[in-house]
């Protein structure tokens, strides 16, 4: 095995880490180091820092348009933060980590995709599917426990969140409800891959998958969330017109009665034993659709609202992250929001007309392209998760709240990452790296690592 095997192996185990802490970050937040909650926050990043090293060392990183588009975007951000720091007079600390939130997990997609093969996304999805049944419990004992329960209270004061009535808004392991969204959606799409390909590429057995079927469904039942639904449903539909697309007859079959099957077991679980979470979601529908539209209109209304700001917000913005809750209360010493409550909108009160528009502009164009790909995967190679995995993230890639919510730039990045290598053809595990460089090799003495800087794969996963 090669050096640079071996660092792709240990950047995959890194990235399992960094997976697995995003899940159980919010545990440590609210139940075991509440006093360090904003610690903690930031446990990722160190060795998401640690994977670009590994991987700039080896020269792992690849030519990529959309890679090099980025990292432009993000040098020319710089200048910026001095203006705002000198014209807006705000804690440099403040726009430091605005920035943060706009750039730096932005790599780390092309890092998976440069790392990770088929198998390691097998993994990945086998691995949370069975962690998904003890953390359904958990769920499940938060939407039949009180608010002011300790399961259901988090590091800040409070009760937690309520869908109507007296049930919850469960939050899993996460410290938010937003983490809990993003994890059932994204249980949705790995059950659905495995139901497809559980044969193909032996990937659980049909008892397991029964469990983990029941598991993660009631996951999403008990969620509360509209945003988990609308997810799903997005999700579904990435599915179905990936199914349109590819030319393989068995598997569009197999498909759309897999799709009618998971459907049924949500319908019949929601009326049956979690009909109290029916009933509540029902009316937290019918509440809030008076209140702020359906969740199709709310989904819609950024990508136009924000226009309003180009013509109001000064040229070169409030400061970077300001308008994010730990951005604000860096900037200002607590938290506060500016009238700027959607992505597009943030992004051009944060960064003025311009830089906010070429931000807007970078994420609409990476959109288009990931779609472009994942309907050519379907076309060519009858492959269709590139599409379910968009269904499942594709909209929070475009205009989700990713500059300034943690929980939704892990989730993004990491399976932006996921698609890009779903799009590839199937890799043999051997496979070498023949794909030009991206950064050239000028050091020499660190092309090749010494094999003591290389931990077994089992200490980390």
């Amino acid at each position: 095995m090669n050096s640079k095997e071996i660092a792709r192996k240990k950047i995959v185990n890194y990235v399992f880490l960094i997976y697995w802490i995003m899940i159980f970050e919010g545990a440590l937040r609210k139940w075991l180091f509440p006093q360090f909650n904003e610690l903690i926050f930031f446990l990722r990043d160190p060795f998401v820092l640690l994977t670009y090293i590994i991987a700039f060392r080896n020269n792992i990183f690849t030519r990529d348009t959309l890679l090099t588009s980025g990292i432009v975007i993000a040098l020319l951000f710089i200048p910026l933060i001095f203006i705002q720091v000198m014209v807006n007079k705000i804690n440099v600390l403040a726009l430091i980590y605005g920035w943060r939130c706009y750039f730096f997990y932005l790599p780390f997609a092309f890092v998976i995709k440069d790392t990770f093969h088929q198998i390691d996304i097998h993994k990945l999805f086998k691995q949370t599917l069975y962690v998904s049944i003890p953390l359904s419990l958990l769920a499940y004992i938060q939407f039949i426990s009180p608010r002011s329960s300790f399961i259901n209270t988090g590091y800040g004061e409070g009760e937690a969140f309520v869908v109507s009535g007296l049930i919850v808004r469960t939050t899993g392991t996460f410290s938010f409800t937003a983490g809990q969204t993003m994890y059932a959606a994204s249980l949705m799409a790995m059950l659905i891959f495995i139901w497809l390909y559980r044969k193909r590429y032996s990937l659980m057995t049909l008892p397991s998958l029964i469990v983990t079927t029941i598991t993660s469904v009631t996951t999403l039942l008990v969620t509360g969330s509209r945003t988990a639904f609308f997810m799903t449903g997005l999700v579904i539909a990435g599915t179905f017109i990936s199914l349109i697309f590819t030319r393989e007859t068995k598997l569009k079959f197999t498909g759309t009665v897999i799709l009618v099957f998971l459907l049924l077991v949500g319908t019949v679980m929601f009326l049956g034993p979690l009909k109290d979470s029916y009933d509540a979601l029902t009316t937290r529908f019918e509440q809030a659709s008076a209140v702020e539209g359906s969740p199709l209109s709310r989904a819609i209304a950024p990508l136009i609202i924000f226009t309003k700001h180009i013509f109001t917000t000064p040229v070169i913005g409030e400061g970077l992250g300001v308008t994010s809750g730990g951005g604000s209360k860096l900037a200002f010493g607590k938290a506060k929001w500016f009238l700027a409550e959607d992505e597009w909108s943030r992004n051009i009160v944060e960064a003025g007309p311009g830089f906010g528009l070429l931000y807007i502009i970078y994420r609409v164009l990476f959109t288009i392209i990931l779609v472009k790909q994942c309907i050519k995967a379907a076309v060519q190679d009858n492959n269709i998760l590139p599409s379910i995995l968009f269904g499942f993230i594709g909209y929070y890639l475009l205009a989700g709240q990713i500059a300034s919510v943690g929980v939704f730039q892990g989730y993004t990045w990491i399976f932006v990452g996921l698609i890009m290598v779903a799009c590839q053809k199937q890799q043999n595990e051997s496979i070498e790296f023949t794909s030009k460089p991206f950064f050239p090799n000028i050091i020499g003495s660190v092309k090749k690592p010494l094999a003591s800087d290389f931990t077994s794969q089992s200490a980390i996963q």
